[in-house]
């Protein structure tokens, strides 16, 4: 996966005491993130490849927020506190509004361009389908 490479090229700006939190979380978005989800406007993804992805970025959160002391015992935070860290803004959630974002630049196009034709022959063989299954 490109995402691990883009993680491990900027690995040591994630392990670095000097770079605040805020600035980790920003370079994460910036730099980790678009590689993961390049293209990713036009996928299928199921319920295990959400998994994985956020599994992905749970890990990069982890390294970048560190352990939690508690009771003087060091322990690794849990899914809900990284999501209250991120403030729901995961992944899985970026990818759904790019591919939203993306139908809404289609619907825009003039209906002669190839990116709307191919939507348009996708949908007429979908409807063919559903037609036939109903028969």
């Amino acid at each position: 996966m490109m995402g691990n490479k883009a993680y491990y090229a900027n690995r040591q700006l994630f392990n670095s005491s000097l770079i605040s939190r805020n600035s980790k979380l920003q370079i994460h978005r910036t730099l980790v993130r678009p590689v993961v989800t390049y293209g990713s406007e036009s996928w299928t993804i199921t319920m295990e490849e959400e998994r994985a992805l956020a599994a992905f970025e749970r890990k990069i959160l982890r390294k970048i927020c560190g352990p939690v002391k508690e009771n003087e015992l060091w322990k690794t935070r849990q899914n809900d506190e990284l999501e209250a860290i991120i403030r729901g803004e995961n992944i899985v959630r970026f990818i759904k509004f790019q591919r939203i974002r993306w139908l809404g630049h289609i619907e825009r196009i003039q209906d002669t361009a190839i990116p709307k034709k191919k939507r348009c022959c996708t949908e007429s063989c979908m409807q063919q389908d559903e037609e036939e299954d109903q028969e």
